[in-house]
């Protein structure tokens, strides 16, 4: 062997070392991160014991497209956000129990985006409507276990019965994830840049949500040109776990005394054909939800009534970006309020001066957000997101001041 080829192999060897040493400590950087989504269910602890009128559950849909702040100037309604990436219907019966041990919501509005999860049986497939072992798992793009939400929601939570036994239930799953758990970088929903540790420290020493876990981008791709949804359409199945799931936490819903829940499906863009069959899974989801005895409401097809440009207002196909998240949330929470035939939230005034407060920080949130893109190259904007950090607020109380 000649001495370039040993040179080359040594150079090689130390290289890998080099990266394994790092590989450890990047590691514990992944799994232990604060994300914007520990920032949103954190400040829903925050918020003072049975001062929600309103709560919406979800995945990314939900905090990229609904503001409390927005829908609180709109209808004097207060409400929140419990929502985080990758929400699965596996999760919600949970959820449900963590909200209800802190709020008493007049309406509960879930986004049924993590419904549609896992792995539909196919066309005329034998099947369709059984939960055997191997349509058991949790596979496909979106999981109906996923290790970044189980990592959020389990970091997130107080110490409780319920996330106990939320630990325990969903035991089984993590064991089909095993790539997830021993590479966490891979499950953060790319994201892996954001650290909000000293974020949330902060807000935790504030005592509360200043702006009630919002979060946005702007567009950094071209928008795909729509296709049109195709006359008669029908339904595709969904999972049958998530069904199972689904028809699960609609009886435990009841149960519970939830008067008011409204299943929703947030403004979407189909662009191709696999849009058009998630479009087909939703109108399944849609028959379970009515089936059960709930109310469901798509607005997706109602996005000229609320004035939502396919152009100008959203990321990308499944969310909205700032401008269209607050035409929706104003659409959405006066739709709730007068559905519901609900008043203005009836606040201590210590409360109600946090809410008014809330008010001017969106109105700054819009401006800030706009002004964004003439002031920073694309390159700028390419990681840039807009979330309830220190940063942010900062920028939001300069524009205020002007």
């Amino acid at each position: 062997m000649n001495r370039t080829y040993r040179k080359r192999i040594i150079g090689i060897i130390l290289l890998v070392a080099v990266l394994v040493a790092l590989f450890f400590p990047l590691q514990e950087y992944f799994a232990n991160r604060i994300t914007h989504n520990h920032l949103r269910l954190k400040g829903f602890y925050l918020e003072k014991p049975n001062t929600l009128d309103v709560v919406v559950m979800g995945s990314s849909e939900v905090y990229y497209g609904y503001f409390a702040n927005e829908a609180y100037r709109n209808t004097g309604v207060t409400s929140y956000p419990y929502a985080f990436a990758h929400n699965p219907v596996t999760f919600w019966k949970y959820e449900l129990k963590e909200i209800l041990r802190k709020q008493k919501p007049k309406v509960l509005v879930v986004e049924v985006n993590g419904a549609g999860y896992g792995n539909p049986p196919k066309p005329n497939s034998k099947n369709i409507g059984k939960i055997g072992k191997k349509k058991n798992k949790s596979g496909g793009k979106y999981k109906l276990y996923s290790e970044l939400a189980m990592s959020i929601l389990r970091d997130s939570m107080p110490e409780s019965d319920n996330k106990r036994q939320m630990l325990k239930d969903l035991s089984r799953f993590r064991k089909e994830n095993e790539l997830d758990r021993h590479l966490p970088f891979l499950k953060f929903h790319g994201q892996f840049y954001d650290n909000m540790s000293s974020d949330l420290s902060k807000m935790e020493k504030r005592g509360y949500s200043s702006m009630k876990g919002i979060f946005s981008r702007i567009s950094r791709r071209t928008q795909k040109k729509e296709i049109s949804i195709p006359i008669n359409i029908k339904s595709e199945s969904v999972d049958p776990l998530a069904e199972k799931y689904l028809r699960e936490f609609i009886k435990i819903s009841k149960q519970m005394g939830v008067k008011n829940i409204l299943f929703v499906r947030f403004p979407h863009k189909i662009t191709d054909k696999k849009g058009v069959q998630r479009y087909q899974r939703y109108l399944r989801v849609k028959e379970i939800v009515e089936d059960s005895g709930c109310e469901y409401k798509d607005f997706t097809t109602l996005r000229n009534e609320i004035g939502i440009s396919s152009n100008k207002d959203f990321v990308d196909r499944e969310h909205l970006n700032a401008n269209g998240a607050r035409k929706f949330t104003k659409f959405l929470s006066k739709y709730i309020k007068d559905k519901y035939k609900l008043k203005k939230s009836v606040l201590p005034k210590t409360e109600e001066i946090k809410w008014n407060r809330g008010v001017k920080y969106i109105d700054a949130y819009y401006k800030y957000y706009n002004d964004y893109p003439g002031k920073h190259t694309r390159l700028n904007m390419l990681f840039k997101t807009f979330p309830e950090s220190t940063s942010v607020l900062k920028g939001l109380r300069e524009y205020m001041q002007k």
